[in-house]
């Protein structure tokens, strides 16, 4: 994606989150009901967002304080430290579509049981992107290859419909929920309805 797409993705979803908080808080006026727990996917999406570059960081200052032991290349403060953040934000767009539909329908089925479960699967889909911290400060000249390896991974759909054209913009938009991290949080979705009604009373009855 150019950089003007990212940006233009990245308000789109902030747009999203802003429009669900406000509607979200009009429910709380009309009926009293708290909606904390629908904050779960923006923290976990945070952390999944600013933590590689937490760790890249924190890798960089203890090597030049000589707290750890720097590879042959060495390191610097790249810019896959403050721009990755934007690239993992995008590729995470689930958990935008995971607090939007909590926030809207926060009583549909056993939304708590299927927050948990689907947030859940995307974080751990993501513990990959944590283990890139030494590649984000590596001085090295093929430094960010793992990166983009993983980002690929991650972010590519898992398989295009045969009417679908991949290269194309529809076909691209078409595919994105094929994606290993919205796909495994529409999974964990379904799964958590399911495991909610069964064995959350009190959930069945505010559905």
């Amino acid at each position: 994606m150019s950089d003007t797409a990212k940006y233009a993705t990245v308000i789109l979803l902030l747009l999203a989150i802003l429009f669900a908080y406000i509607k979200g808080r009009s429910a709380v006026s009309a009926n009293g009901q708290s909606l904390a727990w629908t904050q779960v996917p923006l923290i976990a999406v945070l952390i999944v967002c600013i933590g590689p570059s937490v760790v890249a960081t924190l890798i960089y200052l203890g090597t030049k304080l000589g707290l750890f032991q720097a590879g042959p290349s060495g390191v610097r403060f790249s810019s896959f430290i403050y721009l990755q953040p934007l690239d993992f934000a995008i590729m995470n767009w689930g958990f935008v579509v995971l607090y939007v539909t909590c926030r809207l329908f926060p009583n549909f089925g056993a939304p708590r049981s299927a927050m948990w479960l689907s947030a859940t699967l995307m974080f751990l889909l993501n513990v990959p992107l944590f283990f890139l911290g030494p590649e984000m400060v590596s001085n090295a000249r093929d430094a960010g290859q793992g990166i983009g390896i993983v980002l690929a991974v991650l972010g590519m759909p898992m398989w295009y419909p045969g009417f679908v054209d991949p290269e194309s913009s529809i076909g691209q938009l078409l595919c994105a929920p094929l994606a290993p991290v919205p796909f495994a949080g529409l999974i964990g979705w379904i799964g958590g309805q399911f495991i909610g009604r069964a064995t959350s009373p009190a959930e069945r009855e505010t559905a």
